[in-house]
Order: structure tokens, then sequence, then C-alpha cells
């Protein structure tokens, strides 16, 4: 969970907010590819990675989200950006939202959380001794380290028997030819 508003590190990017009486009701953010350092990945050409579009709850379906867009759109009107791109998770509205705004889904895998099967060893925790946890493994061996599960891009829902996951999710990506 992210507790402020992340930066870019200096690279050009597209950040907008929406106010109203006072109070930050949404947001974009886009981060802009260069020639040099190129963030996006499906298309040719420059693109625009739509990293943060977001409406607080109380303020949805009242066209800010597609506000914000449109002005992102301006924005990049004097810039050598040719697309945009985005990746979103299987919630049904953000979906239907970039589909209306005109952005064809390109791709679909699954985030997997877990780790490959048959890799894990199992791990007993004996204490602590000088401010190190002290662990065996299954056959009584000293352990000092462990496989701490991680994400994998899963390109096919049958390659999710492989894993040994605890949660899945189907990122999709967007994309739309700006130029």
């Amino acid at each position: 969970m992210e507790t402020s508003k992340p930066t870019f590190d200096g690279r050009p990017s597209i950040e907008l907010i929406s106010i109203e009486d006072g109070i930050v009701v949404g947001l974009i953010d886009m981060v802009l590819d260069t020639e040099e350092l190129k963030t996006s990945f499906l298309g040719d050409g420059l693109g625009a990675f739509l990293k943060t579009i977001a409406v607080h709850p109380d303020y949805q379906s009242k066209g800010i989200g597609r506000k914000l867009y449109e002005a992102a759109l301006i924005e990049l009107e004097n810039t050598p950006i040719e697309f945009i791109e985005l990746y979103t998770r299987g919630d049904e509205q953000a979906n239907n939202f970039y589909k209306k705004l005109g952005f064809e889904l390109l791709t679909e895998s699954y985030d997997a959380f877990g780790i490959e099967k048959g890799l894990r060893n199992p791990i007993t925790i004996t204490g602590i001794e000088n401010k190190r946890i002290k662990a065996l493994l299954e056959n009584g061996e000293p352990c000092d380290y462990i496989l701490v599960d991680g994400i994998y891009e899963v390109y096919d829902l049958k390659a999710l028997e492989k894993i040994e996951y605890d949660r899945y999710y189907p990122p999709r990506g967007y994309f739309k030819k700006i130029k």
C-alpha cells in the first residue's frame, strides 16, 4: 500500500488532479517514454504509460475520470508520444471504462503470488540467537536462508498448475494509438 504519491525520478510525466470544494476527488498520472528510457512495450515508438487514474468513490460516475483523461490527451498533443498503454486487473467497471475510452485489450496474463511447486523447502524455526532467526531444514540441517514467495507472471491459466500459489489476479494490458 502506498501512502504517498509516487514520483517519476525526473522523467517526463503528466500528473493532474481534480479538485472539488477544496477536496482532491481524482487524479491521473502518466510517465512518458523518452528515446533513452522506455517504459511501454505494447506498441512501437514512444508511448505514455498510464500509471494511475483514480476517482474517489463518492465522486465516481460523474465524468471526472474521463475529464482527467481528456486533459492528459491535450497535454500529450505537443509531445512525440504515439500511444498510451495501461494495465488493470479484473475489475469490470475499470475494464469497461477503458474500453469506452477507446482502449483495446491486447494482453491477459495472471499474477500468481507463490512459488514454483517443488522449490519450497519446509523449515522449522528453532529460536533466535544473536538477533538472528535460527531454522532447520526438514532433514535437520541448519538453514540460514529461505525462498520467500514472489509474483510469477503466468501467461496461460493451465500453467498455474505449476505454481503453489496463495492467490492470483488477471492483469490486462490495454493499448490506444493517439497519433
